[in-house]
């Protein structure tokens, strides 16, 4: 509980602090020093009775109190800065700011050409740093500030994670050109043929296995990797088959000698989505590459 009088600017101080991750970024962004910034924060902890952030390495981590009022914090000074502003459209020239994604190989080559190329001609003070998250890394990376946007399948999440859907994509067959199975594609000629299969390391499902499963057919799988160019590339040279997201499967098939098909049996789309931290949904650069990503998952997705 709050007692007697406290400098607003210091809450401006926290929201800062939250969410640039460093002390030393903060003062930057800030135009402060570090000293006045752990300053800051320090009478803020002693208002609080809490550690506020815990220092991990570089980074500080915000405390389970920290999080629980942030929300709140973000949406004050958001209001309060809001009467300065003169309800002036937000300006993406006037940030510069890393924006840190958790994408998988595949997600990354078919945003990416898009993304970076528009970002590199028109907003070339925003930059983009990527790699890949497990399903169970994904909610600690994201709470922590670790990563500002994931986009991966459908999977169950805590209340603290905002989520929207991508796209629902389907799966299609890949194989090198001419295969014999292009002639006859029925469900009998794709169990009988050899396969690769691409399986992540947390993934325990495969959807095609179980589409499969109802007709009581299974595959014979010669390869498992876990990627699919390298699969692609395996299976432009010889008549093994290859079941993929077909969004993927037709970027690879203007890069390698390879053909794309409908799959002869029905297996259930695979729903895509983006997640946030409930606490970046105020960020105004958080919301612009969301946007941004929609608008592009829409033209080459859906």
């Amino acid at each position: 509980m709050l007692h007697g009088k406290i400098d607003l600017n210091l809450f401006l101080v926290l929201k800062t602090v939250y969410q640039e991750g460093t002390i030393t970024a903060a003062a930057a962004k800030l135009h402060l020093t570090q000293p006045a910034v752990s300053h800051a924060l320090a009478r803020l902890r002693e208002k609080f009775d809490d550690p506020l952030f815990i220092r991990h390495g570089r980074k500080m981590v915000p405390s389970a109190f920290c999080q629980k009022i942030m929300p709140q914090v973000i949406d004050a000074v958001a209001i309060l800065e809001s009467t300065l502003s003169d309800n002036k459209a937000f300006d993406i020239s006037q940030h510069q700011r890393e924006i840190k994604f958790g994408f998988r190989d595949i997600l990354e080559s078919i945003f990416f050409p898009s993304l970076v190329t528009d970002l590199i001609t028109n907003t070339p003070n925003i930059t983009i740093n990527s790699r890949q998250v497990t399903k169970v890394e994904m909610e600690k990376a994201l709470t922590q500030q670790e990563l500002d946007i994931v986009i991966d399948v459908l999977m169950p999440t805590n209340d603290d994670i905002n989520h929207t859907l991508i796209c629902n994509e389907r799966f299609s067959l890949i194989c090198r050109e001419n295969h014999p199975i292009l002639e006859d594609l029925t469900l009998e000629n794709y169990a009988k043929a050899s396969h690769a299969l691409v399986a992540l390391k947390d993934s325990k499902i495969d959807l095609v296995d179980m589409a499969l499963a109802k007709h009581g057919v299974s595959r014979n799988y010669a390869l498992q990797c876990e990627h699919y160019f390298a699969a692609t590339s395996v299976i432009s040279r010889c008549d093994m088959l290859l079941t993929m997201p077909n969004a993927y499967a037709n970027l690879l098939k203007d890069k390698m000698p390879v053909c794309v098909a409908e799959l002869p049996f029905e297996v259930p789309h695979l729903p895509v989505h983006m997640y946030w931290h409930k606490q970046a949904e105020h960020d105004p650069l958080n919301g612009w590459m969301r946007e941004k990503l929609l608008k592009i998952a829409d033209e080459l997705l859906n």
